[in-house]
């Protein structure tokens, strides 16, 4: 599959020696009144902009990008063999741009401005170039095809604008002239060489595909595209200097493709980004959470936006550009204003790879990766907060790192559920569906902060897997008795050949429950030879009724931190509500190769208990020492808030 390469800027001026193919796959000419006068009145205002040397704007403006391919095609007129551009995307932008050349012959020949002009030629049309060469749009509107019909009436469009404007000389300069112009975004397709006519065939087909998914939008350009084609602009600088600064964007460009390369790391990028955000050039974070800092920067606003609508499309881009233009006008020299050094693209780069740099130093700090981890795993928004406070010329790492441990404390404080309560709760009085959002923060602390003290320095918590895999489900270690369960067949026989096993083993073991096991046993085994969907449910819950009567597992402590741990929602389903004995074996056999938090895995082998002798149940001993782990995770946060 053929990809756009090399995006730059390419001015106007430098297409008008340039050929053009439209091909047949792509509809004709159909711009209107609207689009071409909101072409005009941009050019236009842009021009007026360039006057007036206080305002922030840019070296060109920039018209939406085209995207080409290099093809040889014979002319229609004289069969010769012509070299040039396949248009795949943007003939609508480039045809009107040359209906408007040909409008303005009249001045470009008397102020002799590039008199010259590109060619377009439409597969469909045989006698297209001799219609451009006649200009027969200009006398009057042609209907003997629809494209020429369109055309034409863009050439009357375009006259009834100028009647208005009366402003010839000043968009015939802006498209044309070497500074401030209108300029195109250039997307070069990579050219396969066919070998024979099949291949051919699937060049042209491949052209197709582009163009299709192009127009449907699934390629959409990204502001990281349009950002680098700016940055890496060798065109404004002078011809005497064009080595050095060759050089030195090939190293800004090796940069970016590091940068680029880094983020892509799954356990880099969902460190600091949710799920859901995924777009198809990763450096665009970096722009996305420059952007608003930059557009306050120069005392008002670089691009300004109505709150309420939201930001304009490609906001960060058009930040980026007029940020850059800004600091271009303040560098220019002292003798002569067009040359242009590189430190203003310098300046630009080190704020960008300064930001960079801070995300890398989270992402390899052993406590920063966790606590910072931590915050955006519980809430996305602190991001931006976070990266203002990394740039507080005050702080140290040490400074930093106790700064985070008391956003984590205030994150953690339990307070009562009524509005506007400074009441706090207990950590023991929190209660499994009424705290579930506080009860699952406290257990990721928990997991985050057991592995900050790991013996192992290159133990770290996933934050890629908690949040791909959905590691957010509040597992009962001892099992609850549910208000409904999923009484599948398949399901529910699983679930009746592993209890039969440890009640077999609890038969010889408790004496005075052996009679009530013994019926248990039978029952799930005459249930599994004639399975019935409301007798599997009665005795799901007598099972769990006389387990739960067998460990003497407090009512009040079922469903709080005692009993509680973190996992994944899919091995929370095949937990099952089992005995203890059956979720530790599911856990330690993990099947589906999920990620089991280090603290439940650890809950699971009894690693907080004083005896883990008896493997079988979740005893009083066993929970308390579980919980006194939590707690102590719990108050060394805490105790940040008094310090």
């Amino acid at each position: 599959m053929d990809q756009t390469e090399n995006p730059r800027i390419r001015p106007i001026r430098d297409l008008l020696n340039e050929n053009f193919f439209v091909p047949r796959y792509q509809r004709g000419y159909r711009w209107g009144k609207q689009e071409i006068t909101e072409l005009l009145d941009d050019i236009l205002q842009y021009y007026l902009l360039t006057q007036d040397r206080d305002n922030k704007v840019s070296k060109f403006y920039c018209l939406q990008p085209i995207v080409v391919k290099r093809r040889e095609w014979k002319n229609n007129n004289d069969g010769e063999t012509v070299n040039g551009w396949e248009l795949i995307d943007g003939q609508q932008r480039l045809t009107t741009i040359l209906i408007l050349l040909h409008y303005l012959e009249d001045v470009r020949q008397l102020i002799g401005l590039d008199t010259n002009v590109y060619s377009i030629s439409f597969e469909t049309r045989e006698n297209c170039n001799q219609f451009f060469k006649d200009k027969v749009f200009k006398s009057k509107v042609d209907e003997s095809n629809v494209d020429f019909y369109h055309i034409s009436m863009a050439y009357k469009h375009i006259e009834t604008w100028f009647k208005e404007h009366n402003n010839k000389l000043e968009v015939l300069n802006t498209l044309l002239k070497s500074d401030y112009n209108v300029s195109i975004i250039w997307y070069e397709v990579a050219q396969k060489h066919a070998l024979d006519n099949s291949q051919a065939v699937t060049e042209e087909d491949n052209t197709i595909d582009l163009f299709t998914r192009l127009n449907e939008g699934k390629i959409p350009l990204t502001d990281a595209e349009l950002i680098k084609a700016l940055l890496l602009q060798a065109d404004l600088y002078p011809q005497s200097e064009l080595k050095f600064i060759s050089q030195r964007l090939f190293e800004i460009a090796s940069e970016w493709d590091e940068m680029e390369a880094s983020l892509q790391d799954e356990r880099m990028w969902l460190f600091i980004n949710e799920i859901d955000y995924n777009p198809s050039s990763r450096i665009e974070l970096i722009f996305k959470l420059l952007a608003d800092k930059w557009n306050g920067t120069t005392g008002n606003k670089l691009v300004e936006y109505d709150i309420k609508n939201g930001k304009p499309k490609h906001f960060e881009y058009l930040v980026f550009d007029k940020y850059l233009a800004h600091y271009r006008r303040d560098y220019k020299t002292d003798i002569d204003p067009n040359n242009e050094t590189l430190a203003p693209v310098n300046k630009v780069w080190k704020e960008i790879k300064d930001l960079y740099s801070i995300l890398l130093e989270w992402f390899e700090n052993h406590s920063l990766f966790h606590y910072i981890g931590y915050l955006l795993a519980i809430d996305p928004s602190y991001r931006d907060k976070l990266i203002k406070e990394a740039f507080n010329p005050s702080f140290n790492k040490s400074d930093f790192i106790t700064y985070l441990k008391k956003e984590i404390a205030n994150s953690i404080r339990i307070r009562k559920q009524k509005e506007n309560s400074e009441d706090l709760k207990e950590l023991r009085e929190l209660e499994y569906r009424e705290d579930d959002n506080e009860i699952r923060k406290i257990l990721l602390l928990f997991n985050v902060e057991t592995l900050v003290h790991h013996r192992k320095e290159n133990a770290r918590f996933p934050f890629h897997l908690f949040k791909k895999e959905k590691i957010t489900s509040i597992e009962h270690i001892h099992p609850q008795n549910p208000e409904s369960i999923n009484v599948d067949e398949e399901r529910c026989m699983i679930w009746l050949t592993s209890h039969i096993r440890t009640l077999e083993v609890l038969q010889l073991t408790k004496d005075e429950f052996k009679e009530r096991i013994t019926v248990l046993i039978n029952d799930m085994k005459e249930l599994i030879d004639n399975y019935n969907k409301d007798v599997f449910t009665v005795l799901h819950y007598n099972t769990l009724e006389l387990y739960t009567e067998i460990v003497d597992f407090k009512e009040s402590e079922l469903h709080t931190l005692y009993n509680l741990a973190l996992v994944d929602k899919d091995t929370n389903s095949r937990l099952n509500n089992s005995f203890f004995d059956i979720k530790r074996r599911i856990i330690k056999e993990n099947e589906h190769d999920r990620y089991i938090p280090i603290c439940t895995e650890r809950a699971f082998s009894k690693y907080y208990s004083e005896s883990s002798r008896e493997m079988i149940f979740w005893s009083d001993s066993d929970r308390k020492s579980y919980f006194q782990a939590i707690e102590n995770v719990y108050n060394s946060f805490i105790s940040q808030l008094h310090s």
